[in-house]
């Protein structure tokens, strides 16, 4: 149908797409039909034991009344078989089966399966996966007899599989699938025929391509079969009458300069579409050509005539007055390249532009292509690496001088006292301690960029949380004499978490709101539980962040240049870490302050 042509034509795509279409709406509709039933089925089973539960229990609380605990086993096994139930339970008040239509299981103890959780007024439920890999949905009602509790009737019926649905509807799928697919196949046949004289046409165009410029056209007419194929030949007759006329050798030479001129239009389209700024001058510096981001960053108008004509020194030393100086328009470096960096003042912020030159050559000087580029994050980038680079730089050497100081008088010192021994043992540890936290911050960031930072969920009691917590913290607030207030609700229960990570996030704000607040200061940790949401507040009356470093104390590496702060040891890598250790959890940190005042780090995670 598609033809022998390696390659399919735009025609013959059509007639592919079609069919490839029409086959994966057939699949579709195939897998809902499945998926519905199995809904159904499900629907319905659980519907039928919820019927047999209450018959069940109805018959079970006339037969105690009349019996007692005589035919309790023959009436599990009873509803059993007529139910087609997984089994069926009967639990006394004191959580031992009475009845189990596993007979080993009677007089034991009744254990509850974990698993999600149903409810249908009284009638409780469970959805679990058992032993052998089943999926089962078991029920439980009360059994009363004479306003009084005998215990509790359970039943548990296998929920249907996709597999077993699956079985179930195979048997009709040759007939909602193989009359799908003959009418698919029909409308190929259709629309093959209405579209065979454009794919011929699409062959012919696409040998034509590929002829190399300068090689003479030739079309063929097709057979006469609609209107298509009339027209295609009205235009081969046009064109070799046209031939006959003006010669071979002029239509040659008017489509090869048509060609010459599609090739410079892509040329130009793909520079007009480059991220950095390029812009060609003649020997007197006006420009004669520049694409839409030299524009921009020269802050030009919307217009695409506004930069041709004009003088590029003008135009950059007016944005940049530094350039003024270098060689980039010395007379005497017109023949070879010059590239400088300068800063262009804006209105929300400053810039960098590299700014090159490169000279024309044709032959002869032409004139000069310039080129710009915006190199601003990479400045920033590389500030901020000198930045880490010497922050790590002191964070590594201030501990290792002391390590080596302190093993240095251990060695050598013969008198030296028991509880001096001690003492530099307690320093040495304490910097080793500071060492490997420096380490393990950068192995976090370093898992954090590359997106392999996880947490380890366990459910954890959330009073044991914050008293690990705060006896971590309690000594920094006492050695600096700060006024530590605590507000924890009475009851907090659990919540499932990574609780090293939330505490190491906790200590590092309770941290960090100590180091930065004076002596005598306060600081309080607030914790409030709502229906669905854990927030932690942490305030402290420290020096405060201003406005211009507000939002970037997130950022890696980020340090204020507030003395204060440089007057204080860290990394800048704690609160980067812990924001993303909060937003693992689905949780979200944020922060107000006011310089001189105080700041407040909001904590919040969702309870489920």
């Amino acid at each position: 149908m598609f033809g022998s042509h390696p390659k399919l034509g735009f025609p013959r795509k059509v007639v592919a797409c079609y069919l490839l279409f029409c086959m994966a709406t057939v699949c579709w509709l195939a897998l809902g039909v499945c998926l519905i039933s199995h809904k159904v089925l499900s629907l319905h089973s659980a519907s039928s034991c919820l019927s047999r539960l209450g018959k069940t229990a109805a018959a079970i609380e006339i037969s105690y009344l009349r019996h007692g605990q005589e035919k309790l086993q023959h009436l599990t096994k009873q509803a059993q078989v007529e139910g087609g139930l997984a089994y069926a339970s009967i639990i006394g008040p004191n959580g031992i089966y009475l009845a189990h239509t596993n007979a080993s299981l009677r007089d034991m103890p009744a254990l509850r399966p974990t698993g999600s959780l149903l409810r249908w007024g009284s009638v409780t439920g469970i959805r679990f996966v058992d032993q052998q890999n089943r999926t089962l949905r078991e029920y439980q009602v009360p059994l009363t007899v004479d306003s009084q509790s005998i215990g509790s009737l359970q039943i548990a019926v296998v929920e249907p599989s996709v597999s077993a649905t699956l079985a179930s509807v195979a048997q009709y799928a040759p007939i909602t699938v193989l009359i799908p697919l003959a009418l698919v196949a029909l409308g190929a046949l259709v629309l093959g025929r209405l579209t065979g004289a454009v794919a011929e046409v699409d062959d012919q165009l696409r040998q034509v391509a590929l002829l190399p410029p300068g090689r003479e056209v030739s079309l063929q007419r097709l057979t006469a079969r609609n209107g298509s194929s009339l027209g295609w030949n009205r235009i081969v007759e046009s064109l070799n009458e046209l031939r006959n006329h003006s010669g071979d050798q002029s239509l040659n030479k008017r489509l090869t300069e048509a060609i010459a001129v599609r090739r410079q239009n892509e040329q130009l389209d793909i520079l007009q579409n480059l991220s950095d700024g390029v812009a060609v001058t003649d020997m007197e510096g006006r420009i004669t050509f520049a694409n839409r981001a030299i524009k921009a960053l020269l802050g030009a108008e919307a217009t695409d005539d506004v930069l041709e004509g004009t003088v590029i020194s003008d135009r950059l030393i007016h944005n940049m007055p530094e350039l003024a100086q270098c060689p980039l328009f010395d007379p005497e470096c017109t023949n070879r390249s010059v590239v400088f960096e300068g800063h262009r003042h804006g209105v929300k912020a400053d810039r960098v532009l590299r700014v090159s030159r490169q000279p024309l050559v044709g032959g002869q000087l032409k004139g000069q292509v310039w080129s710009l580029r915006d190199v601003t994050q990479q400045k920033l980038a590389d500030k901020m690496r000198d930045q880490f680079i010497d922050t790590a730089t002191h964070e590594l050497r201030t501990p290792l001088s002391n390590i080596k100081a302190y093993a240095e008088m251990l060695a050598t010192c013969d008198k030296i006292e028991l509880e001096q021994q001690k003492e530099f043992c307690n320093i040495i540890d304490s910097e080793v301690t500071r060492l490997a936290r420096f380490v393990d911050d950068l192995l976090s960031i370093s898992s954090m960029e590359v997106g392999s930072l996880s947490a380890d969920r366990q459910k954890v009691e959330i009073a044991r949380l914050f008293e690990e917590v705060l006896d971590k913290i309690q000594p920094t607030m006492q050695k600096k004499d700060i006024q530590f207030e605590v507000r924890l609700p009475e009851k907090m229960g659990v919540l499932e978490l990574d609780k090293e990570k939330i505490v190491a996030v906790l200590v590092n704000l309770l941290g960090n709101a100590a180091k930065y607040t004076p002596s005598g200061g306060h600081v309080s940790l607030k914790v409030k539980l709502e229906e669905d949401l854990l927030q932690i507040a942490v305030e402290d009356t420290g020096v405060g962040i201003s406005p211009e470093d507000l939002p970037m104390v997130f950022e890696k590496f980020f340090r204020s240049k507030d003395a204060r702060v440089q007057a204080e040891a860290g990394t800048g890598l704690g609160l980067s870490l812990a924001r993303e250790v909060v937003r693992m959890h689905g949780g979200d940190i944020s922060v107000e302050s006011q310089l001189d005042k105080g700041s407040t780090f909001l904590v919040s995670i969702p309870l489920e």
